[in-house]
């Protein structure tokens, strides 16, 4: 049964055991008020009428009023829980309750104030809250990392060894020289000199072509505003990694290009065959810029090798007594130089092989850098979609002379051969 409390009761209690005394409160007066109106609506004296639509006045006065202050104490508990001096757990009734009754009942309220209008509601208790039983959706918002997690990708090294070349044409030609005729003995007195001739041919190569595209819908590109940057790089990226692998690998079948292991001399061991005792990577190397100096090419070298390779390479003792690593090698910076030549890891060629020349005597010929245009093709158009495209074209070359320049081998085989 509900009991009135004092004034001086309600000052002595929390603001917790405020809100259950008005919750209370709220369930005794909208029951005095119903059985009121149900009397009301069986009343036929004029003055037991006038009486009991008093009365109803009146209860609706105070159910007004003990609204007021069960709202005044709800946000001294909403205050409470912000300062931390009480536990939600403890108010999680009055947020599911008076909060939740008012908002529902609001129209029956207003409803009641003006005419005798009767209606019910239960304040119940809350049960406990988690984001799986109570939540529909995500909540809290995730973060999203700006940009894309890209697949990593290998780093081109070849290209970049070689000089370029800018053209308009899509044939590049050259002459060399294939034949030194006669030979100089000197000339006695009154004799006839020597005489001497070279031989030439004149030969060419043809530029190719290397391009990709991305199809891309509107929508793609309209609600993902990052995206039409994205892609535009990515294809660049994955048409320039196309270039730097030609260079390395292309076999010279049109439309591939002319890559320098096709164009490489093979390795020789020479003199050295059969003659190092234990022979290893570092011997064949080695014996390999041998090989280029005796063919007179005097400029600057460098070795490509797998990362693997470089790492075996690292390990490599003197014997297999003398523990010691080959002193020949040597970190300058971040480069491994062997003897001097700088020593290059790439991915891209394939492990247990190496190219070591002087990069000097090829040539990368091309129309221009990577071309990207983003325009309609076939029906993309009445698809909403968007061709993004990249092209690229030109040739490696190394002039007939300059192949002696280069030489690749794999090592299993030249140790061999050592």
């Amino acid at each position: 049964m509900f009991v009135e409390k004092t004034v001086e009761e309600l000052a002595a209690m929390d603001a917790k055991n405020l809100q259950e005394y008005y919750v209370a409160k709220l369930k005794h007066e909208n029951t005095q008020l119903e059985a009121r109106l149900e009397k009301l609506e069986g009343e036929t004296n004029e003055v037991a009428i006038k009486s009991l639509t008093e009365e109803v006045e009146e209860l609706k006065a105070h159910k007004v009023k003990s609204l007021e202050s069960a709202l005044e104490t709800q946000g001294a508990v909403l205050k409470k829980l912000q300062d931390g001096s009480l536990s939600a757990d403890s108010v999680r009734m009055a947020e599911n309750t008076v909060k939740k009754a008012l908002a529902d009942h609001a129209e029956d309220f207003a409803k009641a104030k003006d005419g005798r209008h009767a209606f019910r509601f239960t304040l119940k208790a809350a049960g406990d809250m988690t984001l799986a039983g109570n939540v529909t959706g995500t909540v809290p918002q995730a973060q999203r990392l700006e940009g894309i997690n890209d697949i990593a990708e290998r780093e081109a090294k070849t290209y970049s060894l070689f000089p370029k070349l800018r053209t308009a044409a899509n044939t590049i030609e050259w002459v060399y020289e294939t034949a030194q005729d006669g030979t100089i003995d000197g000339t006695a007195e009154g004799a006839a000199k020597d005489q001497i001739d070279n031989d030439f041919v004149v030969t060419s190569v043809a530029l190719v072509k290397r391009a990709a595209y991305f199809k891309v819908s509107t929508e793609m590109l309209d609600d993902a505003t990052f995206m039409e940057g994205w892609l535009r790089n990515k294809l660049i990226v994955r048409l320039f990694l196309d270039i730097d692998n030609q260079t390395l690998n292309g076999d010279d079948s049109a439309p591939n290009l002319n890559g320098i292991l096709n164009q490489a001399t093979a390795f020789v061991a020479g003199t050295f065959a059969n003659t190092v005792d234990s022979a290893n990577d570092a011997d064949s190397l080695v014996v390999a810029a041998n090989q280029i100096r005796l063919a007179n090419h005097n400029g600057p070298l460098t070795i490509m090798m797998h990362p693997s390779d470089v790492a075996a390479l690292k390990l490599v003792k003197l014997s297999a007594s003398d523990k010691r690593y080959v002193e020949r090698l040597m970190m300058v910076g971040s480069t491994m130089t062997l003897d001097g030549i700088p020593i290059i890891e790439n991915t891209n060629i394939t492990a247990g092989d190496f190219l070591i020349g002087d990069f000097s005597k090829g040539t990368i010929v091309e129309k221009s850098g990577i071309e990207v245009e983003i325009g309609l093709d076939g029906n993309d158009f009445t698809k909403n979609m968007r061709t993004i495209l990249a092209e690229w074209r030109g040739q490696l070359f190394v002039q007939n002379n300059d192949t002696t320049a280069f030489v690749t081998g794999t090592f299993a085989t030249t140790n061999a051969a050592l």
